[in-house]
């Protein structure tokens, strides 16, 4: 089993993908050659990228249904400029691929954009001048910045794997728990891998008892404050809508640290609190940014 980090880019009449292997650190630049790529698939590899499952899975499928460049760029715009889900896309209905695809961004903060966490990183973050939007064939000048571009995002993408390579092999330690594969356990994201392994089912029926929650008599009353008895007692006010309920939060300070509670749980952190060398530290980053 090989793993391969990979990323596509797509223009009106040109498509390329770069795949780099981990063990041999060996780039595959393929250019415009459908039965090229096909070749590489390998149902026993692994195929790591940034955003795969929102966009490059759906032009590997394209590029396995014999589209061409031309029908790539349909498929990316569908995808990119009218933000609809690949697997919506009419053409590719009824077409089955079958590779091992691990998307990374499903393991890191919501929202970052790679050119992000190439800045987190301090990695050279680069941009290519070549538009996307061009209507012609790319010259050879232009193709070849766009592989040195296209390059750059598979190495930065490498990276994110290494870094998040304990928590990658966590993920796989759980699904092994439940005989899941590893390249499946990778694939999947924290919801769906705990509810596989949990072996949760859909309900059959929909719950409605919500609101109907009691306080266990075990709860340790004295080290929570009474506001927050009262917060979660308005579930009980027939009065009140589940939207006015559920969507409700509150603000308090715990231990010197402000928190929010809400009907999912509670979220705090001190502000400006940094933790170095073992010893507590606090910088008030505003005032520093300020001089």
């Amino acid at each position: 089993m090989s793993w391969f980090t990979y990323d596509f880019e797509v223009f009106a009449h040109d498509w390329l993908v770069v795949m780099k292997e981990k063990a041999s650190g060996q780039y595959t630049v393929i250019h415009n050659d459908n039965d090229a790529l096909i070749a590489m698939l390998n149902e026993q590899d692994i195929y790591c990228g940034f955003n795969s499952k929102h966009y490059d899975q759906f032009i590997m499928k394209g590029v396995y249904a014999g589209f061409s460049p031309e029908e790539l760029k349909k498929l990316n715009d569908f995808i990119i400029v009218d933000r609809k889900q690949g697997w919506d896309y009419p053409p590719l209905k009824g077409v089955y691929l079958r590779f091992n695809n691990v998307d990374i961004k499903d393991d890191t903060q919501m929202g970052l954009s790679l050119k992000a966490i190439e800045g987190h990183f301090g990695l050279s973050v680069e941009e290519s001048t070549v538009n996307f939007n061009i209507d012609r064939p790319l010259t050879e000048a232009e193709l070849q910045e766009v592989i040195l571009y296209c390059k750059h995002d598979v190495d930065t993408t490498e990276h994110l794997t290494d870094v998040r390579r304990e928590y990658l092999k966590t993920k796989v330690n759980i699904g092994a728990m439940v005989g899941i594969p590893a390249a499946r356990a990778m694939s999947m994201t924290n919801a769906k891998l705990t509810a596989a392994f949990l072996q949760a089912q859909r309900p059959d029926k929909p719950w409605t008892d919500e609101r109907q929650y009691r306080i266990p008599d075990n709860l340790l009353r004295q080290y929570i404050p009474q506001e927050v008895f009262v917060f979660f007692s308005r579930m009980y006010d027939p009065a009140l809508t589940d939207e006015e309920i559920f969507k409700s939060d509150m603000e308090i300070t715990i231990g010197g640290c402000p928190v929010k509670l809400a009907y999912g749980g509670i979220h705090g952190a001190m502000p400006h609190f940094m933790w170095k060398d073992g010893e507590r530290c606090e910088a008030d980053l505003t005032s520093s940014i300020a001089t």
